[in-house]
């Protein structure tokens, strides 16, 4: 009984770590080729100030990241803060070690204003998921300032997980029960 609430009590544990998170709080440098907001890359996350025309944040990981998870995702949130937030939207797009792309759309720079966080799209395709080096933030705005910090971007669960998880908390939740 002890071995089978163990391993049910992992698997639990396994489920709520389920959802991949690309950390940009260590780990990340800025790649001065291409950004032209001239961020910095800190404990607190990737900040960043300057027009939202056409600017871009750009850096990359020191080591790949796996995010084999999100192949089957649809949307994905970015959290952090902004100090100012103009109404126009961005993209993330994230790329391999060959430069292979996936474009996370539909982000909104009022939305993490406002909660801190915002959902974008996760298209389907053939990305290679488990070899992610590096990304941008797109801007596409009418030249308003845009200044914030952004600390990660994880994939929202199917429900499928939750259901799974739902399973597991009931079987242990019978197990501690049987065991009093």
């Amino acid at each position: 009984m002890k071995k089978s609430l163990l391993l049910t009590t992992l698997l639990l544990v396994a489920s709520f770590s389920y959802a991949e998170v690309l950390d940009f709080t260590s780990g990340v440098t800025i790649d001065t080729n291409y950004d032209t907001f001239g961020s910095t890359a800190t404990e607190s996350g990737i900040s960043f100030s300057g027009s939202d025309l056409g600017n871009v944040v750009s850096a990359y990981w020191d080591t790949a990241q796996d995010l084999s998870s999100w192949a089957t995702a649809t949307e994905a949130i970015i959290s952090g803060s902004m100090t100012s937030a103009p109404t126009s939207v961005f993209d993330v797009i994230l790329y391999d070690s060959n430069f292979n792309t996936v474009t996370l759309s539909g982000g909104s720079w009022v939305n993490i204003s406002n909660v801190g966080s915002d959902a974008l799209v996760i298209p389907a395709n053939s990305f290679a998921w488990n070899d992610v080096t590096a990304f941008d933030i797109n801007t596409g705005g009418a030249g308003e300032t845009v200044t914030g910090t952004i600390t990660n971007i994880s994939i929202v669960p199917e429900p499928s997980t939750y259901a799974l998880i739902a399973g597991f908390a009931a079987f242990l939740f019978v197990a501690i029960r049987r065991r009093k």
